[in-house]
């Protein structure tokens, strides 16, 4: 059982004074110190909040330039293109009226070639004619 007598009053001073002592040394550094981590920590949250806030900012700005940039390679590479098309359209037209005089030019070759065979052909069918119809009728015309 337990005895109730006059020291435990003792004791009970003693607790209390203990936990005063405590309190200063101990309790009190730990609480400053715990409450500088809280407002480092908070701080460093603030920190981090407003970097994020600026990374985003950053990001939305280079994502903006990147679309700026992709539209304006896109109409580069349209205009490129039709540039390309008109240039292919022109050298196409070019090559194809050069072929045409070529063609002319062989053409009226091949007719000069022609009518000079044909004349020469004509100038030699006549003796050779007279030659075959000598042989056929057996005597000289």
């Amino acid at each position: 059982m337990i005895k109730v007598d006059w020291t435990i009053f003792l004791q009970a001073a003693n607790f209390f004074i203990l936990m005063g002592v405590l309190h200063l040394i101990l309790f009190r550094p730990l609480g400053n110190i715990m409450q500088r981590r809280r407002d480092e920590i908070e701080g460093n949250l603030q920190q981090a909040g407003s970097l994020e806030e600026r990374l985003n900012k950053g990001l939305a700005a280079y994502q903006e330039k990147l679309q700026q940039a992709k539209m304006e390679i896109g109409s580069q590479r349209k205009q490129l293109r039709q540039d390309l098309t008109t240039e292919a359209a022109r050298m196409l037209g070019v090559a194809n009226e050069q072929a045409a005089a070529e063609l002319k030019t062989i053409k009226d070759r091949v007719v000069g070639e022609k009518k000079q065979a044909l004349v020469e052909l004509k100038i030699q069918a006549e003796p050779l004619a007279a030659r075959i119809a000598q042989k056929v009728v057996g005597r000289a015309l």
